[in-house]
């Protein structure tokens, strides 16, 4: 008895032992566990944060945002003044305040011993100043070359708080909007998009050497990384997406995935900011009579400058102007889709973050249109990684 009494005992020790391991490991655990949450909480916040910043108000902007009815940064008063000093006029006629992007302020005046309507553009902060300074270089050498007319500096000089201004004659004409694209006659339209075209290839072909010379900056088209938006979508879009519709957004991501070699592109000094407002038309003559506001010029892909006209003026427009360019749409309309189907998402991100239900709605119904829209051909997915 004493002997079983002695293995009984050792027993029981070694159970101690096992329960004692036992703790251990469920405290491990339990760190392991605290850990990946703190992780993933983390990784959330990183990729809040890259999403709000891509769709907040900035700079890159092509949207009406850019140009805010909020009160100028610079009055009427003080405007009126720089005029006087710097154009040896008294009282300039119809001064008129014509907008305020994220860099410039503008006016526009009637200067009449030159018979001529001007613009002036007044830095609004010191980024203003590297943007003044690429138009400064840049615009003399595409000017001549254009179809159609650019800015054409005259003066650039400074204001008192030392920031700089410049002015120019103003190219007369109102925003092209998508109206009046859709009123033209199928000639007209193909003159309109021609026109546009030779604008691109001047700007298309400029030397990036030169142009990089110039300080102008490169820059992606998108400003948070695809597989950040992908994360996003799958950890918290899909919540509001039905099976079959989520079923479709992955296939667009995989697509995506497995097609890097053709998202690639050259790059190419690219406007980054045509928008209607920028580009003005002439409602008697049904012309383009030139383009404004190369503020966000930058080194990207040449496709975005079409992917912003497009996405203003629709499939229509964007048909004759890939054909006019020399873009076989068939091959490149998924690459126009899957970038109009990442800019939703990160916009119903956005909304959601800011709590806009009704923002929210809209965008999540927009998407689900554009996920009814075909499918890219599975016979064009390789099967590499």
């Amino acid at each position: 008895m004493g002997q079983n009494e002695q293995q009984v005992r050792q027993l029981g020790q070694q159970i101690e032992r096992l329960w004692e391991q036992i703790s251990k490991k469920d405290e491990q655990i339990k760190d392991l566990q605290q850990l990946i949450v703190s992780t993933q909480q983390s990784l959330d916040k990183l990729l809040e944060s890259q999403l709000a910043e891509r769709n907040r108000p900035s700079n890159r902007s092509r949207r009406s945002s850019r140009h805010s009815s909020r009160k100028p940064v610079y009055n009427r008063s003080f405007v009126n003044q720089l005029i006087e000093q710097n154009f040896s006029i008294q009282s300039p006629k119809d001064l008129q305040f014509c907008g305020q992007g994220s860099s410039f302020c503008t006016y526009a005046f009637r200067h009449e011993q030159m018979d001529k309507n001007y613009i002036v553009r007044c830095a609004k902060h010191s980024d203003s100043i590297r943007r003044l300074r690429w138009e400064e270089q840049l615009l003399p050498q595409l000017g001549p070359q254009m179809p159609i007319s650019i800015p054409r500096f005259e003066k650039i000089s400074h204001m008192d708080n030392g920031l700089p201004f410049c002015s120019y004659p103003m190219i007369e004409g109102e925003p092209f909007e998508e109206k009046h694209y859709h009123r033209l006659s199928n000639p007209k339209k193909d003159v309109v998009i021609e026109q546009l075209v030779g604008f691109l290839r001047v700007l298309h072909s400029f030397p990036v050497e030169e142009a990089v010379s110039f300080g102008i900056p490169y820059r992606q088209f998108e400003a948070v990384p695809i597989e950040d938006i992908i994360q996003f979508a799958e950890k918290r879009l899909y919540l509001h997406l039905n099976s079959d519709q989520q079923e479709r957004c992955q296939y667009w991501f995989d697509f995506y995935r497995r097609n890097l070699g053709e998202f690639d592109y050259q790059p190419t000094l690219i406007h980054g900011d045509l928008q209607s407002r920028h580009i003005l038309f002439n409602t008697n003559t049904n012309l383009i009579e030139g383009i404004i506001d190369f503020e966000d010029i930058r080194i990207s892909d040449a496709r975005e400058d079409l992917y912003h006209l497009q996405d203003s003026y629709g499939d229509d427009f964007g048909r004759r102007l890939f054909q006019a360019y020399g873009i076989d749409k068939s091959n490149f309309s998924h690459q126009f889709q899957f970038r109009r189907l990442t800019d939703i998402i990160s916009e119903v991100f956005i909304a959601l973050l800011d709590k806009r239900d009704r923002e929210t709605e809209h965008r999540l119904r927009e998407l689900r249109e554009l996920l009814l829209q075909p499918l890219p051909d599975p016979k064009n997915i390789s099967t590499g990684t």
